[in-house]
């Protein structure tokens, strides 16, 4: 690998013995190469304007400037630098505010070499990337074809891992289909570690990334070639078979591939990764509801108070966002109705405990309400799915009962 090659890495941490570490760690990677050390973010503003690094591995917590505000100034004076934010767990509001701020990752100290290198690795590929225009001409349509409708994007997320998101958003797109008989998508937008083939027994080699790689041809065609259809018509855009190759799609791709989507269906369902980071940001920006998951425990909860501080910050309004609480138990010693008053927050709905059942029919690729329809927790998705397209429906009312008042408000003004 030619010198030029190689990643360019500043480190930023006011402790020496930090720093030494991580430059021994990155020492042997041969395409990674720090060009420069700071102790401060003053420090850190000029050496990034003298070295211009690709990445910046960036503390929090630094005498004369924190991490935060150097993050904004190198990133206003040159926004192509990747900036991976270091942090000791619990500093919830930093890691809100380094997000705000433009990082691209934030690591939990102690940072291991694994995650390191994964990280800088990761947001170089980024920054390589180069922003993807909304599919086709203005407004993203795909080209060659008028938009046959405007869909509704559903995402299920969690800012914790093992809440059941992805089961959820699988038997969520089949419940919808089934109460709609309208065209229901199903993206697995967890392109690393993305399992739905698995639970809806899906057997293709087209994902995602077939997608993500021909992006500048993408159209309803290519959709459909690559888009697998479940015995119940919904059609799946599943992840790449590996995390290497789902590294390889962006958050512009996601982007990109969610408004064509939405062109061809009417309801989008996207099973959506337990992160902050800007793959995730890019479905939950666009969906018209955020179906976030959550468990009677406290690790969940914490999560769950953060992201919705972080929605308030990213200005997503309070009905965007729609609480609902799954392996909802009372054998947990928590209540749901104490966890509304710590979250200022009332849940939608709640989901059941059929932890034997969902198992069951994940291993047998069926999702519950196919294998048991009559089961309480079917009965609850069911409910959730009805829920979803009652206030859609609404909602494109309203929309259209504004558009004809508009127009009709148009035409008593009189032509000059």
């Amino acid at each position: 690998m030619s010198e030029g090659d190689k990643i360019r890495v500043m480190i930023v941490d006011d402790v020496i013995d930090t720093r030494d570490q991580l430059e021994k760690l990155l020492f042997f990677e041969k395409d990674i190469e720090v060009v420069a050390k700071a102790s401060n973010g003053r420090e850190a503003i000029a050496l990034a304007r003298q070295h211009r690094p690709q990445v910046i591995l960036m503390d929090i917590n630094m005498p004369d400037m924190d991490g935060i505000a150097a993050t904004e100034a190198i990133l206003t004076n040159d926004p192509g630098i990747q900036v991976i934010i270091m942090s000791v767990q619990g500093e919830t509001d930093y890691i809100r505010r380094a997000m705000l701020a433009g990082a691209r990752e934030f690591l939990i100290k102690p940072i291991s070499a694994d995650d390191l290198y994964r990280s800088i690795r990761h947001v170089a590929r980024l920054a390589m990337t180069r922003p993807i225009a909304p599919v086709g001409a203005p407004g993203g349509q795909v080209p060659g074809a008028q938009p046959t409708v405007d869909g509704q994007i559903f995402a299920v997320f969690s800012p914790k891992g093992g809440v059941g998101v992805s089961s959820i958003a699988a038997n969520l797109a089949v419940a919808i289909r089934q109460q709609t008989n309208k065209k229901v998508a199903l993206v697995d937008g967890n392109v690393i570690f993305g399992d739905l083939s698995v639970l809806l027994n899906l057997r293709t080699d087209k994902t995602i990334l077939d997608v993500a790689s021909r992006i500048e041809g993408l159209d309803r065609d290519l959709l459909n070639d690559v888009m697998a259809t479940h015995p119940t018509q919904v059609k799946v855009l599943l992840a790449p078979p590996d995390p290497q190759r789902g590294e390889l799609v962006s958050a512009d791709h996601i982007r990109a591939i969610l408004e064509a989507i939405r062109q061809e269906f009417d309801y989008v369902i996207v099973d959506t990764p337990a992160s902050f980071q800007d793959r995730s940001l890019a479905a939950l920006d666009l969906a018209q509801r955020v179906i976030t998951l959550m468990t009677l425990e406290m690790h969940c909860i914490r999560n769950v108070k953060l992201f919705l501080e972080v929605a308030d910050l990213l200005g997503y309004p309070n009905d965007k966002v729609m609480l609902v609480l799954n392996k909802a138990t009372n054998r947990t010693g928590i209540r749901a109705e104490d966890v509304e008053k710590h979250l200022q927050r009332k849940l939608a709905l709640q989901i059941g405990d059929a932890a034997q059942e969902m198992t069951l029919s994940i291993n047998q690729g069926t999702p519950l309400v196919l294998a048991k329809p009559n089961h309480q927790v079917a009965k609850d998705i069911m409910n959730l799915a009805r829920e979803l397209v009652a206030k859609a429906s609404k909602e494109a009312a309203a929309k259209e009962s504004s558009k004809q008042r508009s127009g009709l408000f148009g035409n008593l003004i009189p032509r000059r």
